[in-house]
């Protein structure tokens, strides 16, 4: 079957967006990682183990969704909770469509890699000598480790001074732009900071570069993460899968300056109440979970109650909290919210949904391969099929270290079986003079307004089309290279959600509004190819229907 609105992501989408061929420093290394979060750092440190390895990071090593994140990383470590408890809630949250295997094999790892990170210095919170366990929306038990609200940054600091200290890994500040190789990943073409190419060739490469909040502007993320991973291994020819669902946090507190800052899912674990403008509560007439459902269903419960008050937020109340418990439990938010004017635990905080976490990305296996022979890929950039169509709270770090580990052993073990052909047997740029990208504010105008939590097939083939007006290939400055990369992901997630004709997870079609079992099932897309349906992420496609 033909679907004429993916005609134009194929036209515009040129193998190279830069000049492989172009002069360039040439470095060599056995593994090349590119991402500095928690998923490239932990990729690197277990490839470090056995080879060299290079670290390509876009921005310093401070500033990644990894380090961002205030809340926590979920194993199941009490007495009365189980692995195979943590996988059954991770598969309610998947909507129908995390792959059990791949939640196995995460859950399973999680609370060695706990005690693992107890030992290498991060200081989880505790009660005694046991860890202090939480409870977040969509856990049957209180399993989720902390560091105060700065658990991500907590977790990162340790890392990254084991990296740096590692003779075996070489750090670089550069701007990944395209994959190189025919057939295979034979590495990347890079620039610095002063217009510099370098070209970067690696027995196996792996993509750690986080996700794609950014795109929509307002968010939980940093300005950086814009998705260019998956759009570089799209055009070098990998399975992208679950594209459409992305997970709006239900709790997003805007700045002075109209910057997004996460209230954490932790601050409705502990007790935190939804009310409308006019102070009252509505999520327990929307579900009986309440403020502990899914993200997704609060999401959707916080747009209704905006739409019926005629506001552009509701409030998050704390206040009953108390004042010490307050700066005990979240010191980061309440030191934030004080800059910014407002007391928690004397009034509520204004809140709205705003993008925070990429569900689909880069299609891997169950070691962190993908379809193209010598790319892995690890975090937030990849689709390993434990979230599904949405994610569980407290699931991503703890998926960026497990599979992150997976990546760094088989990139180590890949053995090439196609001779690089990075230097020769080049397909050419897109045809026509290069023109202008559009820039990332307008993307996050057309993203904001096309692609949100709630959307429909009118709005997503507008956005589609608005889109697709933008270059195919150019020769410009990094930030022109960024916004290309950054439209062609943009296009993929709207591709995805105009194919998929029903609501499920992250995935809400107001003119589609009930899940539809023909489509429980994994979207595939791939440059050249028609779009596919898989089972599972690791099955062969069968087809769309």
């Amino acid at each position: 079957m033909r679907y004429p609105h993916l005609d134009t992501i194929r036209v515009a989408t040129p193998r190279y967006i830069a000049d492989p061929s172009t002069s360039s420093q040439i470095h060599t290394t056995d593994v090349l990682v590119i991402g500095g979060g928690l998923a490239g750092l932990t990729a690197a440190l277990i490839a470090a183990e056995h080879t060299d390895v290079t670290l390509l990071a876009r921005v310093t090593l401070t500033e990644s969704n990894s380090a961002w994140a205030q809340g926590g990383i979920a194993a199941a470590l009490d007495h009365d909770d189980t692995p195979r408890a943590h996988v059954e809630d991770t598969l309610i949250a998947g909507a129908g469509l995390s792959d059990q295997a791949a939640v196995e094999v995460l859950t399973s790892a999680a609370p060695g890699f706990m005690r693992e990170l107890a030992d290498w210095g991060v200081p989880f919170e505790r009660h005694g000598v046991d860890f202090a366990l939480g409870l977040e929306g969509g856990h049957s038990k209180r399993r989720i480790l902390h560091v105060g609200d700065a658990t991500g940054w907590a977790v990162i600091q340790v890392l990254i001074a084991r990296v740096l200290a590692h003779p075996r890994i070489h750090v670089r500040e550069l701007q990944a732009v395209d994959l190189l190789g025919d057939q295979c990943c034979t590495g990347a073409l890079a620039r610095d900071a002063n217009g510099n190419w370098h070209r970067f060739l690696a027995r196996a490469t792996i993509l750690a570069t986080g996700g794609a909040g950014a795109l929509f502007g307002i968010s939980s993320n940093p300005p950086a993460a814009l998705g260019e991973g998956i759009a570089m291994a799209y055009r070098a020819g990998a399975e992208i899968a679950d594209m459409e669902f992305v997970q709006f946090h239900p709790t997003i507190f805007r700045t002075r300056t109209g910057a997004g800052f996460l209230i954490t899912e932790a601050a409705r674990g502990e007790g935190g109440r939804l009310l409308t403008p006019a102070g009252q509560r509505f999520m327990p007439a929307y579900d009986p979970r309440a403020e502990l459902a899914p993200r997704d269903i609060v999401t959707r419960g916080i747009y209704q109650a905006m739409r019926e008050a005629g506001s552009d937020h509701v409030l998050l109340d704390l206040t009953h909290l108390g004042a010490s418990f307050l700066a005990q439990r979240f010191p980061t938010i309440m030191a934030r919210l004080r800059d910014e004017g407002l007391d928690p635990s004397r009034e509520p905080i204004p809140v709205a949904p705003a993008a925070h976490y990429l569900m689909g990305g880069i299609r891997t296996n169950l070691e962190a391969a993908t379809s193209l022979p010598g790319l892995y890929a690890a975090g937030e950039c990849a689709c390993t099929g434990v979230h599904g169509a949405n994610r569980l709270a407290s699931n991503s770090l703890l998926e960026c270290l497990v599979f992150g580990k997976q990546a760094g052993a088989a990139a180590v073990a890949y053995r090439p079986y196609l001779i690089a052909q990075e230097t020769n047997q080049q397909t050419p740029l897109g045809s026509g003079a290069p023109t202008l990208p559009l820039s990332r504010a307008e993307i996050a105008t057309i993203m904001a307004s096309y692609a949100g939590p709630i959307r429909s097939g009118e709005q997503l083939a507008t956005g589609l089309a608005a889109l697709n007006d933008t270059a195919s290939a150019i020769g410009g400055s990094g930030e022109a290279l960024t916004c290309v990369n950054a439209a062609l992901t943009a296009r993929l997630i709207l591709a995805s959600a105009l194919l998929r004709n029903e609501s499920r997870g992250g995935h809400f079609r107001s003119d589609h509004p009930y899940s539809d079992d023909s489509w429980r099932a994994h979207l595939v897309l791939q440059r050249d190819h028609e779009p596919q349906l898989v089972q599972q992420i690791t099955e062969e496609p069968i087809g769309v229907a």
